[in-house]
């Protein structure tokens, strides 16, 4: 493998001469394999024999590898390392240990912050049977009230009260948005129900947690017109790979109201192509099929055969840069739309990726359809979720809108 990256004779051998000179070889794979370009395997190849040369001149062997160790060759060329040439040496250290060569760091031991922690994970995810995003948002919410409850000192749970949830919320609502503080509040009031359930404490203070006044219809939705959704589909770069994904994107967001997960975690196998029909995973375990439009369908196929990296991964939409990868999470896709906003010179309110649902439902609703049929496309549970586009619907609210008293008929 090394002979595709150097041609030079001598340079081979000096590089699988090092001390890691049985790896070299093995790891160009790994890196070609992750999509890295030419120059970059021969820079990865390059720093690692380096790193090999100043562990030799410090008596320490491969199987003495580790991230401490990569930390302090860093520290010590930051002259000559960059940041690329760090990543190849963590990717060394992934394949020593999936070899069984270095060895793997050891867990801390739980403490009893850790072990509360966990329990309530598997309490939500066995006896609530709540998705992985809300126990991903509920724990960390949970080890917050206690850090900050227990600080140093010995976690005692019997020793909770309602003083100590007032001062918590008191701390954390001046800092939070309603719709944050909504979430966290309700984390809160689950967590100590779990408490109150296992007999770690002895009085309900679940029933000392306000609610919020957060309602869910008190603001109209925003959205984007028809013709700001063309505009921003317009300024899509589709000659190159990034403006290919990104418009791909953004048509499945635009002409199906596609949330961000739902996007991010799409995968080839998702897409039927004979049928015309995409599968995604919606909230929780449900799938929902929707039907694949000629222009979307021609815009994934496009980014699919011209602008896709070729890798392992079975995630419809990547990383543009190796190692190639899916999307991290909703977030990537909010900043994807948030830029191509500000290259419309587009600037609304929110700039999220749930922006084009909400415009999608509007101006389905300016054309015509029923809350009904949004709410099928949209694949509402509760015909409730779809009754806040009424209020956007200003021709038939101003149909039901009462006289104002003494006003002339």
């Amino acid at each position: 493998m090394l002979e595709d990256y150097f041609t030079l004779g001598a340079v081979k051998a000096r590089h699988r001469a090092g001390l890691f000179g049985t790896h070299v070889d093995g790891l160009t794979a790994d890196l070609s394999t992750d999509g890295y370009a030419r120059q970059s395997v021969r820079s990865a190849i390059v720093a690692v024999r380096g790193f090999g040369r100043w562990m030799e001149r410090r008596d320490l062997r491969v199987k003495d590898v580790s991230e401490e160790m990569i930390a302090e060759f860093g520290r010590r060329r930051r002259s000559w390392i960059r940041r690329g040439r760090l990543a190849a040496l963590q990717a060394l250290l992934i394949r020593l240990r999936r070899l069984g060569i270095a060895s793997v760091p050891v867990q801390p031991a739980e403490g009893p912050l850790e072990r509360i922690e966990q329990d309530f994970a598997t309490f939500l995810r066995s006896e609530r049977a709540l998705s992985t995003a809300t126990v991903t948002n509920y724990c960390p919410i949970a080890r917050l009230f206690m850090v900050e409850r227990f600080a140093a000192r010995s976690v005692d749970l019997e020793r909770l009260c309602a003083v100590d949830i007032h001062e918590f919320i008191l701390r954390h609502s001046r800092l939070c948005r309603p719709k944050r503080m909504q979430l966290t509040l309700t984390a809160l009031r689950s967590f100590l129900r779990f408490l109150y359930l296992r007999g770690r404490i002895a009085t309900p203070l679940a029933d000392h947690i306000p609610a919020v006044a957060c309602w869910r219809l008190s603001e109209p939705p925003k959205w984007l017109s028809a013709d700001a959704i063309k505009q921003t589909l317009e300024c899509c770069d589709r000659r190159s790979a990034t403006g290919q994904r990104n418009y791909a994107i953004l048509i499945l967001l635009a002409r199906l109201g596609l949330r961000a997960g739902e996007i991010v975690s799409m995968e080839l196998d998702d897409i039927r192509w004979e049928t015309g029909e995409i599968s995604v995973c919606g909230k929780g375990p449900q799938r929902k099929r929707f039907p694949l439009p000629d222009d979307v369908g021609r815009a994934v196929a496009t980014y699919l055969k011209k602008g896709r990296p070729s890798c392992s991964s079975r995630r419809v939409f990547l990383r543009t840069r190796a190692p190639y990868r899916g999307l991290g999470n909703s977030s990537s896709l909010d900043a994807i739309v948030s830029r191509a906003l500000s290259r419309a010179g587009i600037d609304p309110p929110n700039k999220g990726a749930h922006l084009f649902r909400h415009s999608l439902a509007t101006n389905m609703l300016h054309n015509g359809a029923t809350l009904t049929e949004i709410g099928q496309i949209l694949h509402h549970k509760n015909p409730n979720t779809t009754a806040i586009y009424a209020k956007v619907d200003l021709s038939g609210l101003r149909a039901l809108a009462q006289p104002w008293p003494g006003e002339k008929a």
